[in-house]
């Protein structure tokens, strides 16, 4: 059975993000010697924006993605074009005052399960976990004895379990936090792949998404199925945005361990840019902040519209000269 719990009407006092249909479901499956699985991806680390009593999510009204909740001042991002806006006290939609931002962790979720269910075998699976051979096969024993698991985007490939009486998708909206064009479309793929890899086998497993945007286009998409709709409607998207396969679309990434210098380099490259760029006639947009990742400042730039390529041609030596500034295609 495929299930939608809402979580704004449905929240238990142990956790925010841990429903009492979950909890009571649980203990009912694991009664049944049954396995429960949680999956959670944890990749969205910024949290979304949105109003728990109308389920509208804040997103940027340039890119149809999600805002991302910045502090240091308070503020909204998107990690695409850079558009930031105030945070609302209320509604942009409704008017309600009932907003905040969303976002949980595996280690969250993993202690607040422990809390409840102590005499359980909680395992908390996620890439930590694959370093190596041996962590593997360790992992693959642990995962097999184990009760409940807390599972991150990995459990849609690679590993097969059978006797799985539930599986709960923690929050789903935190996928939509991810600053990619296509996130509605992954979130789709992913979330349809979890689903259809059980209804194929036949097993007696329930499924059930648990979110604050239970009337969101996405959760409705999801729970239909139906691809044809969502396809059509994603192309729309695209074409309106003026994303791919609309247009070309480069992302000019360039990382450094001196942060100074890795901005300095990335304004004067777009001050290039712009300066090409006379009639106006590509998207050139510097992201306004930046990323640490191993120890390195990571700054991008995005260039879009047609015949992007021949228009890098003009920056071509900084390109091939320089082993820290990376060209990716969309």
């Amino acid at each position: 059975m495929f299930y939608i719990v809402d979580l704004s009407q449905d929240t238990s006092n142990v956790n925010y993000y841990l429903s009492n249909t979950l909890i009571d479901n649980i203990k009912r499956t694991i009664k049944n010697g049954k396995k429960v699985i949680l999956y959670l991806n944890r990749r969205g680390f910024f949290s979304s924006f949105v109003c728990k009593d109308c389920s509208f999510l804040y997103k940027c009204k340039f890119c149809d993605v999600s805002l991302s909740v910045h502090n240091s001042p308070d503020r909204l991002l998107c990690h695409i074009c850079g558009y930031q806006e105030n945070i609302s006290i209320k509604c942009k939609k409704c008017g309600s005052k009932n907003i905040d931002k969303v976002w949980v962790g595996t280690q969250q979720i993993e202690n607040s399960l422990k809390s409840i269910f102590s005499d359980k075998l909680i395992y908390r699976f996620d890439v930590d976990n694959l370093k190596n051979k041996s962590l593997k096969e360790e992992a693959l024993e642990k995962l097999n004895k184990a009760d409940i698991i807390v599972w991150t985007k990995m459990i849609t490939t690679g590993f097969d379990f059978y006797s799985v009486g539930l599986i709960w998708v923690v929050l789903l909206e935190q996928g939509l936090s991810i600053p990619r064009y296509d996130v509605e479309e992954n979130l789709y793929l992913n979330i349809r792949q979890l689903i259809g890899r059980w209804e194929r086998r036949g097993e007696d497993t329930n499924i059930i998404l648990q979110t604050f945007i239970s009337w969101n286009d996405i959760v409705e998409s999801i729970w239909k199925g139906n691809y044809k709709d969502f396809f059509i409607k994603t192309l729309k998207e695209r074409k309106m945005f003026n994303y791919p396969p609309f247009c070309d679309m480069v992302i000019l990434e360039y990382r450094d361990g001196n942060k100074d210098k890795a901005e300095e380099f990335i304004k004067r490259l777009k001050n290039k840019l712009d300066i090409l760029n006379v009639d106006k006639t590509f998207d050139i947009i510097l992201f306004p902040e930046t990323q640490k990742k191993h120890n390195s400042y990571y700054f991008n730039i995005v260039v879009k519209w047609q015949n992007v390529r021949e228009f890098l041609d003009n920056i071509k030596i900084e390109i091939m000269r320089n082993s820290k500034l990376v060209v990716i295609f969309e």
